[in-house]
This record gives C-alpha cells, structure tokens and sequence, in this order.
C-alpha cells in the first residue's frame, strides 16, 4: 500500500475509534444523569431534555459540514505544495465559524425566554443560556479539526474528541450533584447546572486542539506564515467553496435535531391537552404531561439508543469496504457487502428490538432510580397490559413511571430494527458514492414523524405513545427507503429467508424463552438480578440459534474481524 493510502486508512481508523468511544460515552451519559437530576416529585430533566435539542440543531449549523469541508479544501491545497493556499483556507474558515459561532451564541442566548416560553417550560431558559456558550467554542474548534484533518492529522481531531466526552461526563455530574445540594428546590437550577458542564467540556476540547496544533505547527504549511493576511477575493473564493460543501452535508445533518424541537414543543403540550379533556385538573394534567414527556426523552431514548453504537460501527467499517469496489466497478463486491451488511443490521437489531420490547420496563427499573420506586405491587411482572393501562387513564389517576416508561418501550423497541437499517444502508449507500440519498430518505422520515405524531396525540387516546409510534414510523420510513435503494442499485437478489427470516425467527424464539424465564426467576425476589440473568439467558440462547440457523456464510464471516475463530465456531467452510 503507498504511502499516502496508508496514511489515510490509518487516519480513518483513529477517528473511527475515537467515534465509537465518543458514543459509547453518550450513550450511557444520560443514564446516571437522570439518577441525579430526579429526586421524588422534582424533576431536572425536564428542563435539561427541552433546551438540549436547540442546541444540538444550532451545533450542528458550525460542527456538521464544516469540518468535512474545511479538511477537503486544505488536503487538495497541501497535495499540490500550496502552503499559503491551504494557510488561507483555515483562515478563511475560522473566521467564518467564528462569525457564525458568534451569531448563534447570542441567537440562543436572547432568545431563551421565547424559547423555553413556547416549548411550555420557563424554567428552561436557564438552561438554555448555560448551553449558550458552547455554540461559539465548537465553531472554532471545528475549524481546527477541519484543519488538521486535511493535513492527515487525525490524532488532534480524536483526543479533541474524546477529552470532551470525559470533561462532559466529569463536568456535569459534579456540577449536577453540586447543584442538587444547594438548591435542592430548584430543578431547573439543576439543569443549567448540568449543562454549564457541557459548556465546560468544550473548553477543553479547543484546548487540547489548540494544543496540539501548537505542538505540530512544524509539519503544517501554516508554520512560518500564520500572520498572513488572507486576500480578499481568496476569502470570498473559499468561503463559497466551503459554504457549498458544508451546507448540503448540514441540511441531513440537521433532520434529528429538528424532530427533537418538533418533541419538546408538541409532545408536552399535546398531552397536557388531551388530559385536560379526559377531565384531569391542570395541576395533575400539567404534571403527567412532563412524566410522559421525561419518560419517553430520558428513560427510553437512551436504551433505544444503545444498540445504534454497534450499527454505528458496522456502517463505519462498510464506507472503506464498497467505496474501492465502486471506484473499481466491482459489482460483485458491492452486492455481496451489501448482503452482509443488512444480514448484520437484522441479527444485531432483531434481538435488541425484541429483547427492549421483553425486557426493557424491568431494564428499566434497574438503571433508573425513580423507575424503580415506581413499581407497585400489581406491576412486578413485566408484560401486564401496560398499553391499556396508558391510554385508559381515568380523571383524578396518576399512572407510574415504571407503567409509562414500559408502556412507551413496547412501542419504541420496534424501531430500533428499523434503525439498525437506517444506519446500516447508510454506510453501504455513501460508499456507493449517493451520500444525498440516505439524506433524503431520513427527510421524508422526519416529515412522517412531525405529522403523525400531531395527528396521533392530538386526534386519538394513544397520548405519549402516539409520540413513541410517530419515531417508530420515521425509521421504517428511512429504513425501508435505504434498503430498497440499495438493493435495486447495487442489483442484489436477495434472499429473504437467509437475511431477514432466519434473524426474526431467532430473535423471536429467543424473546419467548426470556419472556417465560424472567417469569420464573422474578419469583425468587431479586428483580435488579433476575434482569441481569435474563439478559445472559438471551444473549446465550440467541448465539445459540444463529448456530443452529447456520445463519453465517463465507462471505459473511469473511467481512467480519476474528474470521477463522467465528468460521470455526459457526461451521462455515471458508474455501
């Protein structure tokens, strides 16, 4: 391999793994977090879940395409030599974020009274100004990732990465419990509390870009030259070439931060609305309706969202895998990774989804403090008629967050399939070289999203699980959209038993024994341990069907890392 492709691929790996631990801390953050910002009736997390999503779709306006089109720019200006060309370019870029950073800091920050007004929580704009800060300190820092990206030095972009992963984690739990402690009647002081934190990690993470672009500047064309003063007919060049590369990338971007508004302004509303017509009291009404909205945002989404980490880097690894095969025109390769690629999406989000679906009240209740002290005597078992009890609510009631949160659940284990598919297909389409494609399809899936779920909260009795369909809906409609591109581009000929029957089949069977097992070991009286077993009990019996199944074929094995251990194991003959 030449010099320059080594460079790359191992490049590509370090941000790979440094990607896979930076969501690998996400997913677990929210768990201890929400322990910490719940005490009895007080609750932090309604304040933290309405702000978080502006400011994940104002980030995503800096952090999103920039990067991408910063690295691009700079990596062609270096390959020819050009050491002023690529220098303008990161000038160019930093002041363009920085102008940008600026403008949504103070976006945020003056308007978070309107903000926290129209998503029905005033407490929330607190929150919102501690996260205000944040915008314009990743704005810069992209820049410098962009940077040193396009000079192939992955390793600032990587420890950037993760230092601000490990700052957030630290800085907002202590911040968290700290404020908890002094103003123990005051949750929405909890929650900026915990998001100044966030603000926090992001200095740390420029600093350590900063850092180690200070320590590089040696072997970068900037060294010698920083003072140099960008022409203004360059700026205006490359800022249209990076705006019109970082805009469309932004735009797909932006669809999940997106619905994450249409949630905190519709869902909360939409319930409160539909109690106060079942004849609930507003006090009651306004309550269940931010006990609903909290258990969906911050005790299913995070578990939902778990099993996405293993499609994540499965899509990751399927990006290098086709894209020399497209460049080739190997059709053949193509077909076969995109085979294996949705096989894998279904053995890994069959068994999740269904295992959620089984389990994920009880799950629930180990992880989650006030879940747990919830569960009354008639709710020790974990399938007891949860959906008939949310949307049957009577006026004066008050149903449990272990109910509501294993209600929900039912609903929402559907989609992680459907977004074990999304993830999936999205890697094998971009590496087919159609990255608009999945973009579009996750459009027309927010859009389903938005709409089904005013028209399901507001015209039926589903309440909070009307919001709980309306994600289930959004993935199937981009799962399903993925797949079938895939499959009639990359000509594949697919077989259905193979791919998609034989892991249903598997992880059914599986979600019966767990079902009949948590049943029988619940009666010894240890429900957080009998959790556990049954996890054990159907991670153990699904390995086990796939072996009978002989679900793997060479091709499948070939791809995956430990081939000749899992070709042993599974029986597959690989010549």
């Amino acid at each position: 391999m030449e010099k320059g492709k080594k460079s790359f691929v191992k490049g590509a790996a370090i941000l790979g793994i440094a990607g896979l631990i930076v969501k690998i801390i996400g997913a677990f953050y929210r768990i201890p977090l929400t322990n910490i910002l719940q005490r009895g009736d007080l609750d932090g997390m309604v304040f933290y879940e309405t702000a978080y999503p502006y400011y994940s779709w104002l980030l995503v306006i800096s952090s999103a395409g920039f990067p991408t089109a910063i690295s691009k720019l700079v990596s062609e200006r270096a390959a020819v030599g050009d050491r002023k060309g690529a220098t303008a370019v990161f000038k160019t870029a930093l002041i363009l974020l920085s102008v940008i950073g600026a403008l949504t800091t103070v976006i945020l920050f003056s308007c978070s009274g309107l903000i926290s007004k129209l998503s029905g929580i005033p407490g929330a704009r607190y929150s919102l100004m501690a996260l205000a800060p944040a915008l314009f300190i990743v704005s810069v820092m992209c820049a410098y990732r962009g940077y040193l990206q396009g000079m192939q030095m992955m390793t600032g972009t990587a420890l950037s990465q993760v230092t601000e992963q490990a700052g957030k984690l630290i800085a907002s739990y202590t911040l968290a419990m700290l404020f908890v402690r002094y103003y123990p009647e005051r949750p929405e002081l909890w929650a900026m509390g915990t998001l100044i934190g966030i603000s926090i990690s992001e200095v740390l993470g420029l600093l350590v870009i900063w850092l180690i672009y200070r320590r590089s500047r040696r072997n970068l064309p900037s060294y010698g030259i920083e003072r140099m003063k960008v022409p203004s007919d360059a700026f205006k060049s490359f800022s249209k070439r990076l705006l019109a590369i970082a805009i469309p990338i932004t735009i797909g971007a932006s669809i999940m931060p997106i619905t994450g508004i249409a949630d905190s302004i519709f869902i909360r509303r939409l319930l409160e609305s539909r109690y106060l017509r079942s004849g609930f009291e507003l006090e009651l009404a306004g309550k269940m309706a931010e006990t609903g909205y909290v258990a969906l945002r911050s005790y299913v989404t995070p578990l939902i969202n778990m099993p996405a980490v293993l499609t994540l880097a499965l899509s990751m690894s399927l990006v290098p895998a086709i894209a020399p095969m497209k460049a080739a025109n190997d059709k053949v390769g193509i077909r076969k990774v995109g085979t294996t690629g949705m096989k894998l999406a279904m053995i890994i989000g069959a068994p999740c989804a269904v295992g959620l679906f089984v389990l994920g009240a009880p799950i629930m209740a180990m992880l989650y403090t006030n879940v747990a002290k919830s569960v009354g005597p008639n709710e020790t078992y974990f399938l007891s008629g949860f959906l008939a009890r949310i949307i049957n609510i009577k006026p004066g009631a008050e149903v449990s967050r272990y109910v509501l949160a294993g209600g929900i659940m039912q609903i929402a284990a559907i989609g992680v399939l459907f977004l074990s598919l999304v993830q999936t297909m999205t890697g094998v389409i971009q590496g087919m070289g159609k990255q608009n494609v999945p973009v579009a399809f996750l459009i027309a899936g927010g859009a389903v999203k938005v709409a089904s779920m005013i028209l399901l909260m507001r015209f039926t009795d589903l309440g909070i699980l009307g919001a709980a369909i309306s994600t289930v809906l959004c993935y199937l409609v981009a799962g399903i959209g993925d797949a079938a591109y895939m499959i009639k581009h990359a000509e594949i000929k697919l077989n259905w038993f193979d791919t998609i029957a034989k892991p249903l089949l598997a992880a059914l069977i599986m979600g019966v024994i767990v079902y009949f097992a948590y049943g029988l070991l619940y009666k010894l009286g240890h429900p957080r341990i009998t959790a556990i077993v049954s996890i054990f009990i159907g991670a153990a019996v699904y390995i086990g069907l796939l072996w009978l199944f002989r679900i793997f074929n060479k091709d499948d094995i070939g791809f995956m890392p430990g081939s000749r251990k899992l070709a042993k194991f599974f029986k597959v003959k690989m010549q």
